[in-house]
């Protein structure tokens, strides 16, 4: 690269040759950092903190202990700092609090720049250390990897295509990628893409869609993948080698629609013009279905006529279900979120409760083998999901002192390790229903 070129042709004749040569190194300083190669003290090496944890806003940095940048926040990175090339105790702090939230001994390297990425799965917060040292590759052509942080997502596939192409006939740049694991760089010509992740094998479960990514000629980047709420999602955030990171958030949520009236009534439901379904007759329990987050303009019928859905919105990369309540003339509409991350433990289940039996006036307790799962869970409510050891012979029971009657009843249950479910309780008090739904 030619340095001198930055200096104006004007002035260059009259710069004395010494002041040429600082101004040349002076230069020089900010592009080995985009480089990404090495610092500017042979001794030292460079790093920054990169905030991809979903639980902590807010990070101080600490090089043993001392603090070397303050007040990272999520999806952001610090700025690199000099050290000394050893291993080194980081810790990261609350920065709200001033607590340790996590201390790692990483080995820093003479001449080259790391990033440390805080990131946050199976509800600890945890890090990964990358040498920003990779080369860049040629003229017009990018490097792309992917860092798949999210034990709640499991495996995964990525792809890149034309911006509003569809994924037919495309072969994925990464296939089942499991958790906390990089993929391998893949070149890509500069350009504009679409870029999708989706459930390891299957094209038709999308977990974050980017409808236009660019990427530069001889750019090195990380895409990290985040957890989100509802915990099937995840978020993206593209850290550049040597340079900036940029937020890809999950633009969608998943919706689920319960219809739950009396009377056998007939709901239809359309959120931000996404059809959760056209005719759904009561007690049912759809499936999930992609709608764009935020703020949601809802449409929603019983037996054909309008319910007033008003301040309902859907936070990105959350699941959540919309209850339909009620009676046909009278319906009530509650929007739960839903926590389908796996249990950490790997040989548990997660289950919950939630209430919709109509007229009911008492709450409704659930038991798995007699052990209270949820206990008295309001009307419109649900309850929080908890572990419970796999099993294919739980006996299920969902009661209420308002019903003489088992509202559910299931012998002989298989709940299995990893998977999340609910116990929805539905109908009318005169004739209550139970249902079982495997969440994920």
């Amino acid at each position: 690269m030619n340095l001198r070129a930055f200096a104006s042709p004007l002035l260059r004749p009259l710069l004395h040759p010494l002041l040429r040569l600082t101004l040349t190194a002076l230069l020089a300083l900010p592009l080995l950092w985009a480089c990404g190669g090495n610092s500017s003290d042979d001794d030292n090496g460079l790093v920054r903190l990169v905030n991809a944890s979903t639980d902590h806003a807010s990070l101080d940095f600490y090089a043993s202990d001392t603090r070397v940048a303050s007040a990272v926040l999520q999806d952001t990175a610090s700025g690199y700092v000099s050290l000394a090339a050893a291993t080194t105790t980081f810790k990261l702090k609350r920065a709200d609090a001033g607590t340790t939230a996590l201390a790692t001994d990483r080995a820093v390297a003479s001449g080259v720049s790391h990033t440390l990425v805080a990131y946050t799965t199976g509800g600890t917060l945890r890090t990964a250390f990358m040498s920003d040292n990779q080369s860049a590759p040629s003229s017009g052509v990018a490097y792309l990897r992917v860092f798949n942080t999210s034990s709640e997502a499991g495996s995964l596939d990525v792809y890149l295509t034309a911006v509003g192409g569809s994924l037919d006939d495309v072969t994925a740049i990464t296939s089942s990628l499991a958790a906390e694991r990089f993929s391998s760089y893949s070149e890509a010509s500069q350009g504009s893409y679409r870029l999708v992740v989706t459930a390891a094998g299957d094209k038709t479960d999308l977990r974050l869609d980017i409808p236009s990514l660019t990427l530069a000629s001889q750019q090195v980047a990380t895409l990290v993948l985040t957890t989100t709420p509802g915990g099937v999602l995840v978020h993206g955030l593209l850290v550049n080698q040597g340079s900036n990171v940029a937020a890809q958030k999950n633009g969608s949520a998943r919706i689920r629609l319960v219809a739950g009236t009396t009377g056998g009534g007939t709901v239809a439901a359309t959120l931000n013009g996404t059809t959760l379904s056209t005719a759904l007759k009561s007690p049912t329990v759809s499936g999930y279905t992609l709608v764009p987050a935020g703020s949601l303009t809802a449409n929603v019928t019983v037996n054909g006529s309008a319910v007033a859905a008003t301040g309902l919105s859907a936070t990105p990369g959350a699941d959540l279900t919309l209850m339909v309540l009620g009676t046909p003339a009278a319906p009530q509409l509650a929007l739960l979120a839903d926590d389908n991350r796996p249990s950490t433990t790997s040989t548990y289940a997660r289950l919950r409760l939630v209430h919709g039996v109509n007229g009911l006036n008492a709450g409704v307790t659930l038991t798995a083998d007699y052990s209270a799962v949820a206990t008295d869970v309001a009307y419109a409510s649900a309850s929080t999901s908890v572990g419970v050891p796999a099993s294919t012979t739980y006996r299920l029971e969902a009661t209420s002192p308002a019903s003489t009657a088992a509202i559910y009843l299931g012998t002989d249950i298989t709940l299995q390790a990893t998977h999340v479910y609910t116990v929805f309780a539905l109908g009318d008090a005169s004739a209550p229903l139970g249902v079982l739904r495997r969440d994920r």
